[in-house]
């Protein structure tokens, strides 16, 4: 294979510059559906002599390198391939990045006076679906946020509190290996909005998510309409006593006066 000539070279250029080589680790987070352009450094080819890039996606493996005069190797798939921009930079192209992506990605490289070395942990972040309600818990009202995600680093935060430091951050695992996420605002008795926005967040994403939850109509307290049916109820009981009661001296009545 092509690539072999690219590995022979690695002990004899590490020679050439032992003081220079430079190593580093890093994460990047890549949107789902969106072309991906990693790079390992910022050397044009004017100076690189060679990129290696190893890809290494749930224990499947494969190359893609190129060098100065030499061809191109890839045995890579899924449309992974090496381009250089418009400064002469070299770069790995990911089309349409999918969960099938994340993987390390090690890139080698060697130019004149140095060589480097980066690795890459790829993840996928992908775009939560944020659902909003109210919700009432011993006896109080909350505005809680959801969001089901496949990591816990995304935030879900509210852009009105309202004064309030009561906010509970639930985590809940999923057999699918995704988390929900809520956030519960514990909402004052004397509302004095119609709305409010709760927003999901990630480092990685250029736009937040958000979402706004109707709040004019909050919904009834579950104890005291189960109180109100408790007092109607007894109502009715003392009622029908009284009317059982009236009939049953009104029946004696009428017997004694038939008797006499």
């Amino acid at each position: 294979m092509d690539v072999w000539w690219l590995m022979r070279t690695l002990p004899f250029l590490a020679l050439l510059s032992p003081s220079s080589s430079l190593a580093a680790s890093r994460t990047e987070y890549f949107e789902v559906g969106k072309d991906v352009h990693l790079s390992c450094n910022n050397v044009t080819w004017t100076d690189a002599l060679y990129y290696i890039w190893k890809i290494n996606i749930t224990g499947v493996q494969c190359i893609t390198s190129e060098g100065v005069s030499k061809p191109k190797y890839n045995n890579c798939t899924g449309g992974k391939v090496l381009r250089t921009t418009m400064r002469g930079e070299s770069y790995l192209h990911i089309p349409s990045f999918t969960l099938r992506d994340e993987g390390m990605y090690t890139c080698e490289t060697a130019y004149r006076g140095g060589a480097y070395k980066a690795i890459i942990r790829v993840v996928a972040t992908v775009r939560p679906v944020l659902i909003g309600k109210l919700e009432r818990d011993g006896g109080q009202l909350f505005a809680v946020c959801s969001a089901v995600v496949r990591r816990p680093e995304v935030e879900v935060l509210w852009k009105e509190m309202w004064g309030s430091l009561e906010v509970k951050r639930r985590l809940t695992p999923n057999t699918d290996g995704t988390v929900t996420i809520e956030s519960w605002l514990h909402l004052p008795d004397d509302i004095t909005k119609d709305s409010l926005t709760c927003v999901a967040n990630h480092p990685s994403w250029t736009q937040e998510v958000s979402i706004t939850i109707d709040i004019a109509e909050p919904p009834a307290d579950p104890f005291a309409a189960e109180l109100q049916h408790v007092i109607i109820l007894s109502s009715l009981i003392v009622l029908s006593v009284v009317i059982i009661t009236t009939l049953s001296t009104y029946m004696c009545l009428q017997g004694k006066n038939h008797g006499k």
